[in-house]
């Protein structure tokens, strides 16, 4: 009887400890929902404006009202596209046909970053973005803000900074 009672034990504590680690993980990160991740914005210009020009010249041009610098891979079996304009730089991925933006780096203090009600820019406090869950990297030991929309995998902005004097050094973009 004290084995079966030891064993049941044991088992409720292996399933509770499962399920406290998968709330955590959850729990541990700054999840927005997808329509305030998507309407994160660079100088007014939201991520969902920017991922619906695909990567198309004229389209990123019309949108940022300049003409972008770019690049162009010349590999036929994999197909990408850089655009920047000094302030921001984008990267679009050819992905099963379709250019999807698969990364944008701020690249000076001129761009407004609003993520909700809050707007930083390169080199403000963190302490602009109130109470936000902080990682520090495995290898690197940088120290990171991570936002990531609700039910979408692979998509992320992510602010770094300098743990001592808590300023923005970087601000970017990525999906996978």
């Amino acid at each position: 009887m004290k084995r079966l009672l030891v064993l049941v034990l044991f088992a409720f504590g292996l399933i509770f400890t499962g399920f406290s680690q998968t709330n955590t993980y959850y729990q541990n990160k700054n999840i927005l929902s997808p329509e305030d991740f998507y309407n994160i914005s660079f100088n007014g210009l939201t991520l969902k404006r920017i991922i619906a020009t695909k990567g198309d010249a004229a389209k990123v041009n019309d949108l940022f009202g300049m003409s972008m610098e770019t690049s162009k891979s010349d590999d036929s079996s994999y197909y990408w596209i850089n655009f920047w304009n000094g302030a921001i730089s984008l990267t679009f991925d050819e992905l099963i046909g379709n250019l999807d933006l698969s990364g944008l780096d701020v690249l000076n203090k001129s761009v407004a970053i609003k993520i909700g009600d809050k707007v930083i820019h390169l080199g403000d406090s963190i302490d602009k973005l109130g109470s936000v869950k902080i990682f520090t990297g495995i290898n690197s030991g940088i120290k990171f803000i991570l936002f990531l929309p609700q039910g979408a995998d692979g998509q992320s902005l992510r602010i770094d900074f300098d743990p001592a004097t808590k300023i923005i050094t970087k601000i970017r973009y990525r999906s996978t």
